[in-house]
């Protein structure tokens, strides 16, 4: 049995690619089961629904286990007692982590905007079907990561991937069912600051330091309006709490692509010269992966 997981802070392509990695296996003949390490956002919940699949279970120990790793390769993003199971796989479209293997394993990692793209070619080279059910599920992935298209991590393999999965899922308007999957993205009502920071919080080992980076993707950055203080609250805590040398969540509004950066820390003084009327724009920035990750790299080394 293969355990497949996600990251920490699971986001819609983490879920997807646990459930589309599992048919994968199958379709193999080998015996696998999706799993999270936490609870699925709104977004996610709704592609589920569209997509009529089933929550994978709940589980955060992977002891013992044989797994596959997907859209992550990252010890921070892994569940805690990885170092006691073996990885057989990896599939993934971030830079390569510090996941190490006793055995020799199975790798996929594609500079493409989404998992799903890197798993929709996987089906395609060994030619196995691809069912409704999971063609929604990863072209509702790809439009997620790739926020319709607008990010600049997308490229024309993920654009290529959703109009054929299109196809097979039977979506006629593939603007609205993007219009749908982003309102959903960008619902934050009710969420608390430390909901919000939580969201899609990533952490990464950085110059022999634990640094934490959210992102909370919105409509307008007047949703967050009254949350400012609250938020930078949460992350001074964090902070505090786990020893991070710095804690950050962006912002974004994904139908400008400005982000305002909001950040805590013993390496924080090094971004207080980017700031303008006490405040930290980044323009055109959608992206964490491939815009605000590097560019935070290249300031607190």
């Amino acid at each position: 049995m293969i355990l497949v997981v996600g990251h920490k802070n699971p986001d819609s392509d983490s879920i997807c690619s646990a459930l589309v990695a599992t048919e994968l296996l199958k379709a193999r003949g080998v015996e696998a089961m999706p799993i999270r390490q936490g609870e699925i956002n709104r977004e996610t919940q709704h592609i589920l629904e569209v997509a009529g699949a089933e929550v994978p279970e709940l589980r955060t120990s992977v002891a013992g286990e044989t797994v596959w790793l997907v859209d992550y390769s990252d010890l921070a993003q892994a569940p805690d007692d990885i170092a006691e199971a073996e990885v057989a796989g990896i599939v993934d479209h971030h830079r390569l982590g510090d996941v190490m293997t006793v055995n020799p394993m199975e790798a996929w990692i594609w500079p493409v905007g989404c998992t799903n793209t890197v798993l929709f070619n996987m089906f395609k080279i060994e030619g196995h079907e691809i069912k409704p059910q999971i063609a929604k599920l990863m072209m509702s992935a790809i439009l997620s990561d790739t926020v319709g298209f607008a990010s600049p991590t997308c490229t024309q393999k993920d654009k290529d991937a959703v109009a054929e999965l299109a196809a097979i899922a039977d979506v006629q308007d593939v603007d609205a069912f993007t219009k749908d999957l982003l309102i959903a993205k960008t619902n934050i009502e009710g969420l608390s600051a430390a909901e919000l920071v939580e969201k899609d919080l990533k952490g990464y080992p950085f110059n022999g330091r634990d640094v934490v980076v959210g992102q909370v993707e919105l409509a307008t950055l007047e949703q967050v309006d009254g949350m400012i203080e609250a938020l930078e609250a949460d992350l001074e805590a964090r902070c505090a709490n786990d020893n991070l040398a710095f804690a950050a969540v962006m912002l974004t509004d994904i139908t400008t692509a400005q982000t305002r950066l909001l950040y805590k820390g013993e390496w924080a003084e090094k971004l207080v010269k980017h700031e303008k009327d006490g405040m930290l724009m980044m323009e055109n920035t959608l992206s964490r992966k491939k815009q605000g990750w590097p560019w935070l790299q290249t300031e607190l080394v």
